[in-house]
């Protein structure tokens, strides 16, 4: 039998070797770009993070953890601001000359610049360019000034300074480094009058100044500060991947290590959520979020799931709709938070909250022995009920609820599981107090999570020091028709104490202001 010779390979053809070499030299142009300019591509982007190198709002403030990279991004902004000759344009009338950049001290300069700006300053051959190169200006030790061959001269302050000091000299951008004292705010931007410039800060809530707060976390009702300037409150949890869909070194497991770290449930808030510090009348005192919210980890299967829903009024200025699910053992004894959703930004109708409903439990195979909506909502029980979602009235008491919330966290009953969401519910647990007005108060997790748990029946017993009854021996609520529900709560109101009634009718207003 006789055997066929293999033909030769095809010469390779001349487009095939400038292809091969069109993309070598790409990859090496790369390589020289990521070493060269490394504050443009020698570091991945977080989604929030590019967002804020990208604005070009007149101010803009980024509030977030700690160690979350926001100073590294303000640095890398200020570098390619510098040195990005074709974006000036777009950004002034006239090519800028001066930047000051300022800490709260000398010594966080010198800091600052050893441990971040040398990472990302231009290398190589960049670092003599017209556009990128620089030199660096010092004052025996002290670091002065960044002089770029561009023309822009970026002059470190500090917050130490008397204001006094910083009332001469005329700015095309500033950028401010951890939380400034609010005098200095206001003779800072007078130095921005003239040019029209730029005013950035990033920082974490260490001073917790009122007027940042208006500016970055206003109560519901309250009059915004800076409400045009572009905004953004990041938590760790925001940065666990990066913009490309990697996970960034942000795991769940480093995440519990800084929560670990902190000394109260307020200092978790600040440093891993990005938030204000709330001091005084909590309504959940007993919610201690280094105690009570815990990694993640699968559910016995045999635990009974609940279900919380609040319709809100929609929006991000409004109160958004919100889901929430607890998972409770089959004694009644253990109760877990394991998933949430809160529709930020989003305009929900009823029927919107009842389909997301239905997806969340799809996706997570989820079968709810109870499901509990606020009655206000007539709308919900019409919809749910026709696609075919099962809903009872939630008990809407907030002395029941609330009492019953704060034994279940104080005889750690009760644990929130982290993650993006639930992390919304620990914070606004945190956050919430008894003096805000119902209407303002950002409640919208907690109202479900209220929901979910008023109508499940805790064996509290073993509190009590009385035998632990058993599931059997239980009393079975007989269900309420419509119209004795409806007495009921009507009753509630009549009869309740003066806190219960006042809520009560924000929440009526709230309702009748949706439906006009």
């Amino acid at each position: 039998m006789a055997f066929e010779i293999p033909a030769p390979p095809p010469p390779r053809s001349l487009s095939t070797l400038q292809e091969k070499e069109q993309r070598l030299k790409k990859l090496l142009d790369e390589k020289a770009l990521k070493e060269g300019l490394p504050f443009l591509h020698g570091w991945k982007w977080y989604s929030w993070a590019y967002a804020f190198f990208s604005s070009q709002n007149k101010i803009n403030l980024l509030c977030a953890a700690n160690q979350i990279s926001k100073s590294s991004t303000q640095i890398r902004k200020c570098i390619d601001w510098a040195t990005n000759k074709k974006l000036w344009p777009d950004l002034w009338i006239v090519d800028p000359v001066q930047f000051w950049y300022l800490y709260p001290s000398q010594k966080q300069v010198n800091a600052e610049w050893e441990t971040k700006w040398k990472l990302f300053m231009p290398r190589g051959k960049f670092e003599k360019d017209s556009y990128f190169g620089y030199t660096l200006e010092k004052n025996k030790k002290d670091v002065v000034a960044i002089h770029f061959n561009s023309g822009v001269h970026v002059y470190f302050k500090t917050y130490a300074q008397n204001a006094s000091m910083l009332q001469t000299g005329t700015c095309d951008a500033l950028f401010c480094d951890e939380e400034l004292p609010i005098n200095l705010y206001e003779e800072l931007m007078f130095r921005l009058a003239a040019t029209d410039g730029y005013f950035h800060m990033v920082f974490t809530a260490t001073l917790g100044q009122d007027y940042w707060r208006r500016a970055m976390e206003p109560e519901r009702g309250e009059e915004e500060v800076l409400p045009l300037a572009f905004k953004q409150t990041v938590s760790l949890y925001d940065s666990q991947k990066y913009m490309d869909g990697t996970d960034s070194q942000w795991t769940t497991e480093r995440i519990a290590q800084i929560v670990a770290k902190c000394s109260t449930s307020l200092e978790v808030l600040k440093r891993v959520y990005g938030k204000f510090i709330l001091i005084g009348g909590r309504k959940y005192e007993s919610f201690d979020i280094k105690r009570h919210v815990k990694p993640h980890h699968p559910l016995p299967k045999n635990w009974f799931i609940f279900a919380g829903a609040d319709s809100g009024s929609g929006g991000d200025i409004n109160h958004p709709a919100a889901l929430c699910y607890v998972a409770v053992s089959p004694d009644f004894r253990q109760g877990r938070v394991f998933l949430a959703w809160r529709g930020d930004g989003v305009e929900t109708t009823s029927g919107d909250l009842v389909e997301k409903h239905i997806e969340l439990k799809k996706d997570n195979n989820l079968k709810c022995m109870g499901q509990f909506y606020d009655w206000s909502d007539k709308d919900f029980e019409i919809i749910s009920n026709r696609m075919g979602e099962s809903f009872e009235k939630a008990d809407k008491s907030h002395e029941v609820g609330e009492g019953i919330i704060n034994t279940l966290f104080k005889n750690d009953m009760m644990f929130i599981y982290e993650g993006p969401e639930t992390s919304k519910l620990a914070t606004e647990l945190v956050a919430l107090r008894h003096s805000q007005n119902k209407r303002r108060a950002k409640d919208d997790l907690s109202d479900a999570f209220r929901y979910a748990v008023s109508r499940i029946p805790w064996d509290f017993s073993m509190l009590l020091g009385t035998p632990a009854m058993r599931l059997d021996d239980r009393p079975i609520e007989k269900p309420l028709s419509r119209n004795e529900q409806e007495q009921r709560d009507r009753r509630r109101i009549h009869t309740g104490d003066p806190l219960e009634v006042s809520e009560t009718s924000q929440e009526y207003e709230e309702w009748n202001e949706r439906y006009g």
